[in-house]
């Protein structure tokens, strides 16, 4: 225990985690500084030697210390801060996300409860920095965001820590529950509207296929189709990166292979952008000759040039789930997941065909 009330790891008896098994004492031998030295310097308590503070957390770097990795010991008790993981993208990328700020902020102040925010590169993600941000900062608990799935090593390392933890991207466990957007539901809405719309022959410009919002987003169009008897043809699908750019890149194509196209569904507002850009670069009107809809409501989508019918998240609601699913663990409930139902945000860029 430190001078600031923080617990640290003292040479542990085993490696439980698969961490390195590297402690205070070890790091206070091979520098032949006390152990109490060595932690008020990786605790940044007051009174060390900035050149000694130095040395030691480079030598602690070296040598694989991290703090220890069981929660009861490593999660703050009372801090009553909560950390909010945000992806920090090298590319191109929605910011959707920051509309979940305030609500998210206001929810965790109702229960006595704080938020810090970090920002934590999502390409290159350095190892045990969720570690060092819970015990540096005595987090109780941690909100992940999008894109923060199953297979990325910040929610690899929050399951490994069994900290009290709560993901948008359908991640459940002993410690850590999941609140999601209903993406198959999404993708029905969509198809429906298109279909009343008098849309028959639908483009689809996917996301990544491999990620689950891409796979159940058009499962829900492909749902709606199959519910008036039309199976969507695989070469009415197009690929993108959910960036603008490779929205307006792969739509031309896919209306040149697809002319009696009368409408496309785009997987993400940006993708969705993009495409409308290119349309009209080309000639072709949005909505006269193509309607086009995009996903995830992104603020900015309204005004857009036609303002961009689009599915719109219940962002608010989702906050305030994920937050009381967050309040659970704390009070020792296990793990679970809930689905938020999305809702359609009618404007002007699809309309009715005209036969």
């Amino acid at each position: 225990m430190t001078g600031d009330g923080r617990t640290f790891e003292s040479d542990p008896p085993g490696n439980k985690t698969g961490f390195h098994d590297v402690g205070i004492k070890a790091i206070a031998k091979a520098l032949n500084l006390s152990a109490s030295t060595v932690s008020r310097a990786l605790n940044g308590v007051y009174g060390v030697n900035p050149a000694t503070r130095k040395l030691v957390q480079e030598t602690a770097k070296a040598m694989g210390y991290v703090p220890h990795l069981g929660a009861k010991q490593l999660v703050g008790k009372g801090s009553n801060m909560i950390g909010v993981f945000i992806p920090q993208f090298e590319f191109e990328a929605s910011t959707g996300f920051i509309e979940m700020f305030s609500p998210i902020q206001q929810a965790l102040q109702s229960y006595g409860k704080d938020a810090i925010f970090f920002s934590v590169p999502f390409s290159d993600y350095p190892k045990h920095r969720l570690t060092e941000f819970i015990g540096s900062r005595s987090l109780e608990g941690c909100l992940l965001f999008p894109a923060f799935s199953e297979a990325h090593p910040i929610m690899q390392e929050a399951l490994e820590l069994e900290v009290p933890c709560v993901n948008f991207e359908d991640v459940v466990g002993p410690r850590c529950s999941s609140v999601i957007s209903d993406d198959r539901e999404g993708g029905r809405l969509a198809g429906r509207q298109l279909l009343q719309e008098g849309h028959c022959i639908i483009g689809y410009m996917n996301g990544p296929p491999h990620l689950r919002i891409c796979k159940e987003r058009y499962a829900g169009f492909c749902d709606a189709l199959r519910e008036v008897g039309i199976a969507h043809d695989s070469r009415l699908v197009a690929v993108g990166d959910f960036s603008g750019s490779s929205g307006a890149a792969a739509a031309i194509g896919l209306k040149e292979s697809n002319p009696e196209m009368t409408a496309l569904f785009c997987a993400n507002d940006l993708m969705a952008m993009g495409a409308i850009m290119e349309f009209t670069r080309n000639g072709i009107s949005i909505p006269g000759q193509l309607s086009v809809m995009g996903y995830d409501g992104d603020t900015f989508t309204a005004y857009t040039s036609p303002p961009l019918t689009t599915i719109l998240h219940a962002r608010e609601e989702i906050c305030t789930r994920a937050v009381e699913l967050l309040m659970g663990l704390l009070a020792g409930n296990p793990g679970r997941r809930d689905a938020i139902s999305p809702r359609l945000l009618g404007r002007q860029s699809t309309a009715r065909m005209i036969v």
